[in-house]
């Protein structure tokens, strides 16, 4: 049977049509069991949201390009339809985007909000609060078994799909924490992956979120050096390191008081910031751009004592943000998954002489005291070995998966090639595009073309709105 009639009669796809896309698409919907070690055992299914964009081919290429995910773990795949709408992976082939486990639908493990979630300083607040984590355990374990979504099992499920819309071979992008969920994908089910692409890549070792800290003071450190090294910056900013560590001390001795406005009602209300609250947030306004340029401004305006650009800038970068994980998933998986492997010891060790310090890791460590956890399998952090043709990509300025881990990646993948570009955490532009849009189409690492990359530059640091400066 041709895929396209597979694919109709197996997942029932009809036509449908996607916010911010002004063309008919085709959505349907797969079950799965919730259990997938007793999936004939009458409990509870999981229905999952199938979208195909189609490619502007008149003719596809038999194998389509799959959107494994964007990251988190948490993110739903669907929602980023508009942006996957305008890329180039839709010029040969037909686009698949499937909402993972916990992530849509019926099965989407949000935590519920209460009043207290919708304040303008919930913003700035961390991201675990035991409280806000049992009454989230609560809420979700009446809906679902909190251990059975784990990343294979969510790439068990994507693998049945590929399998029901009538495709052998398929070709994988993930990002961040998709990254990680592709190289199980070819871990678990090499034969059916023609090739891969992983930006910002988090192999096996990565603890989530055990390397944030030293990948975030080295982001930071190269931001503050890029702007020793530029003209205007060093201007504007002749003492930003020693401006920073003066700030830093200051939060930690007492919380400052600033004013944010009210995305409701649009009236300044004030709020705390301590230096735990800062430290994330600012490590969060580092992964893209616009707002990483903005940073070494930022910071001298919070040191020289006006702190409610920072905090505004924070606050609307970080409801963005969070907006977009599914918090009960990111919890299911990184607690089985990550932080169950972190050893006495580390988290001392690698947080040690950084910025966010144990903050990040101590209070997910808490969470993860609360929350339920799955079985890791045997051999879990071993690395996915390959010879699967795959892209990897990596930002000079990542504060969550530096190049360091792209190397790391590409040393049990035969047929890879890793390409480290100047930018934050997913770099993008014109020569990103033709890098990869070439090994796609030949599946191979020997057709990267990387002399592009020595024409890319970073935008300038921002300086304006400081006064004294240009």
């Amino acid at each position: 049977m041709p895929a396209a009639q597979a694919l109709a009669a197996v997942l029932a796809l009809h036509p449908c049509k996607v916010p911010g896309i002004d063309a008919e698409l085709k959505c349907g919907a797969y079950s799965v069991p919730e259990n997938r070690d007793q999936p004939d055992a009458g409990g509870r299914k999981l229905t999952l949201n199938v979208l195909v964009l189609p490619s502007r081919s008149p003719e596809p290429a038999p194998d389509p390009f799959f959107v494994v995910s964007f990251g988190g773990p948490g993110a739903t795949n669907s929602d980023q339809a508009p942006h996957v709408w305008a890329q180039w992976w839709r010029d040969e082939r037909d686009v698949v985007m499937v909402d993972l486990r916990g992530t849509g639908g019926s099965n989407r493990l949000d935590c519920p909000l209460t009043p207290a979630d919708r304040r303008p300083e919930a913003a700035l607040e961390t991201l675990f609060p035991q409280e806000k984590i049992r009454r989230c355990r609560r809420a979700l374990e009446k809906v679902a078994d909190l251990t059975r979504y784990t990343t294979a099992a969510a790439i068990d499920d994507l693998d049945e799909i590929r399998a029901a819309m009538g495709y052998d071979q398929i070709n994988l992008w993930g990002g961040s924490w998709g990254t990680r969920a592709a190289l199980i994908y070819l871990r678990r089910h090499p034969e059916h992956v023609r090739a891969a692409i992983l930006e910002g890549t988090a192999p096996m070792s990565f603890k989530n979120p055990l390397p944030h800290a030293r990948s975030a003071q080295g982001a930071l450190d190269g931001l503050f050096k890029e702007c020793e090294e530029q003209p205007s910056c060093r201007a504007a900013f002749p003492a930003l390191r020693q401006e920073f560590a003066a700030l830093m001390e200051r939060l930690r001795k007492a919380p400052a008081k600033v004013t944010i406005k009210d995305p409701a009602t649009g009236k300044k209300v004030p709020v705390e910031l301590t230096w735990q609250r800062f430290a994330e947030v600012l490590r969060v306004l580092t992964y893209r751009f616009p707002a990483q340029r903005s940073v070494p401004r930022l910071l001298h305006l919070a040191a020289t004592g006006d702190l409610a650009p920072f905090a505004q800038t924070a606050a609307d970068t970080n409801r963005d943000f969070r907006a977009g994980l599914r918090l009960g998933l990111l919890l299911s998986v990184t607690c089985t998954e990550d932080l169950s492997r972190i050893l006495p010891g580390e988290i001392e060790r690698e947080t040690a002489g950084t910025y966010l310090g144990d903050s990040r890791v101590r209070e997910q460590q808490a969470a993860c005291a609360i929350w339920p956890r799955g079985a890791l399998e045997p051999g879990y952090a071993e690395p996915v070995r390959s010879d699967v043709p795959a892209f990897v990509l990596s930002g000079t300025l990542d504060p969550v998966t530096p190049p360091s881990l792209g190397e790391e990646t590409v040393r049990t993948l035969s047929r890879s090639v890793h390409v480290v570009a100047p930018g934050g955490h997913v770099p993008g532009g014109p020569c990103i595009d033709s890098m990869e849009k070439a090994f796609l189409k030949a599946a191979s690492p020997d057709a990267v073309d990387q002399r592009c990359v020595k024409e890319m530059k970073l935008p300038p640091i921002e300086v304006s709105g400081v006064p004294g400066s240009p």
